[in-house]
């Protein structure tokens, strides 16, 4: 057993501790308290993190691992201008072994990050691989597409051989899950299809939705950038009349199996029909923001019952894995669109970023806080520095001042992760290379 001592332990579950402990034996947690309520434990390791928080391991619960290496490649460009280079670089430009050294990059800079879990959306498969090889936990959701309905069966095909392999390493927190990938790539066909496979094999499900103007152009009206790409490659493009939570909601594929990506352009009736439902909600402000999106209506979701989590999105949205920064962001802007302070506050956004999103992915029991009995994934954070004293509450330090700079340490099943970079690094300067000879 190893006991783990801090100024501060912040187990999420319950009050931040001033001068705790954990106690880790056989890859969990069996002892959280303050320092001398622990000191009984004859025979114990003792380590000490003067001047630091220990809190749970972060849950990113949007993320795309494959395109880490296309990190600053499609800048300033419109949504549509920027799906259309994420497409031309996966398929065109990167090999096999680009994509595995990308997914392993990302997997990498997760962690040094003090993400331990994620909500990972792959295309390729090699995130599966990278999230095996380095120990982070979560959901791999396989996406499928395929935007005529001529061609649904032969998606559903492929989605289901990926999956049937992908399945067989499944384990108690690390999980596979399927993603039909937004309304611009998805058939109706294909929709109900994946939905009833999904449901037939128990497997959770994320889907992009709602998340832009243009999007809501193709679904409401059969209008925009979307639609005219689709009707320029023979696909019918048929108006739903409704937003595009509404039109998942015609299909089924709302309820408690269901992670939505997003969700931005909705009305007051969508915000019902979350709430009914029981879906899950994760929240990329710092994407969205990029990319020129609107406010998700986080603190509104919120009121209404429905769990909200954060994520970073893909490195070709979001230059950065920081979930710092993603809490800062997400209370900023929800004080900017409602204009209250109390739209969301520190403690809510530490949440979102760790039980929330073990929420949204299912794994609440076993990852996300403190708690005795959980996996010992948690984070060292110094709180030493200049840019985080003096600490008056260890929560509202970390999302107001801290920064992914500050992980001092990330544990995994109550083992120090100790990472070695240079390789990839190398790889990757290679990638880039590739790319920027392409173009």
């Amino acid at each position: 057993m190893t006991i783990y001592e801090a100024d501060w332990i912040c187990p999420v579950a319950a009050p931040s501790i001033r001068r705790g402990a954990i106690a880790v034996d056989g890859g969990r947690l069996r002892d959280v308290g303050p320092a001398e309520s622990i000191q009984h434990i004859g025979g114990a390791r003792r380590v000490r993190f003067p001047g630091c928080a220990i809190i749970p391991g972060f849950v990113n619960a949007h993320a795309h691992l494959e395109l880490t290496v296309l990190r600053g490649f499609l800048e300033n460009r419109s949504f549509m201008d920027w799906i259309l280079g994420l497409v031309q670089a996966k398929y065109q430009f990167l090999q096999y072994d680009a994509m595995r050294t990308s997914a392993e990059f990302g997997a990498l800079e997760m962690l040094r990050a003090g993400v331990t879990a994620v909500g990972e959306v792959m295309d390729l498969g090699m995130s599966w691989d990278a999230m095996r090889e380095f120990g982070l936990q979560g959901v791999a959701y396989q996406e499928v597409f395929g935007p005529a309905d001529s061609v649904a069966s032969e998606s559903l095909a492929g989605l289901r051989t990926k999956v049937d392999r992908l399945r067989r390493d499944e384990t108690e927190t690390l999980r596979i899950g399927a993603s039909p990938h937004a309304p611009f790539t998805v058939s109706k066909t294909l929709y109900e299809a994946t939905r009833d496979f999904a449901r037939s094999n128990r497997l959770p499900m994320t889907a992009h939705i709602a998340e832009s103007r243009d999007e809501l152009l193709l679904v409401r009206d059969g209008a925009g950038p979307f639609a005219e790409g689709q009707r320029n490659r023979g696909i019918e493009v048929t108006p739903r009349h409704c937003t595009p939570v509404t039109y998942l909601d015609a299909l089924d594929l709302l309820g408690p199996d269901m992670l939505l990506i997003h969700v931005i352009e909705i009305d007051d009736q969508d915000l019902d029909r979350l709430q009914n439902s029981g879906v899950f909600v994760v929240h990329c402000p710092k994407s969205n923001a990029k990319l020129g999106h609107r406010t998700a209506r986080v603190s509104e979701m919120q009121e209404r019952g429905v769990t909200v989590a954060l994520g970073t999105d893909s490195m070709a949205s979001n230059n950065s894995v920081d979930m710092f920064e993603e809490m800062r962001a997400a209370v900023f802007h929800q004080r900017m669109l409602t204009g209250r302070i109390q739209a969301l506050d520190a403690a809510r956004a530490f949440r979102m970023a760790t039980i929330d999103g073990a929420k949204c992915l299912g794994l609440e029991d076993h990852i996300g806080s403190l708690t005795p009995g959980k996996r010992a994934d948690f984070v060292v954070i110094d709180l030493s520095g200049v840019s985080t004293q003096p600490v008056y509450d260890p929560i509202e330090t970390m999302v107001y001042s801290a920064a992914r700079g500050d992980v001092k340490a990330t544990f995994l099943a109550g083992r120090e992760v100790d990472l070695d970079d240079s390789e990839l690094l190398k790889q990757a300067a290679a990638i880039r290379e590739r790319l920027l000879g392409a173009v």
